[in-house]
């Protein structure tokens, strides 16, 4: 796979958390509880022919994981938000950032296992 492939896969999640952090913020609708982790673009690229090539590679896995992971964790932000809870809905935040940050981390490490 190309560079621009994960660069994409990238974009997929990055654009995804600022529609999270934007609802968050009263500044936009955001329902994430009608899209699964399979659904959204991030999750087709994951399951898409150009990624199953790597299915053998431990970081994919993991990829999966933190994936899945990020789908929970702004499952409650936005349960937490519709409640009121502004507060505790940024704490629940705080874990979708720790996860992005693997998640990244993850995708940066297979790009260039991917480019030797």
């Amino acid at each position: 796979m190309k560079a621009k492939g994960f660069s994409k896969a990238l974009l997929y999640h990055l654009q995804w958390k600022v529609q999270l952090r934007k609802f968050l913020e009263g500044k936009c609708d955001f329902d994430v509880t009608g899209v699964s982790s399979e659904d959204c673009k991030f999750g087709k690229w994951l399951r898409s022919e150009e990624v199953a090539k790597y299915a053998s590679h431990p970081e994919i896995r993991e990829i999966e994981k933190a994936h899945i992971r990020l789908h929970q964790s702004a499952k409650r932000v936005y349960g937490l938000k519709m409640l009121g809870e502004d507060l505790a809905a940024q704490r629940e935040l705080k874990k979708v950032e720790a996860n992005s940050m693997k998640l990244a981390s993850l995708l940066s490490t297979l790009r260039i296992v991917n480019e030797n």
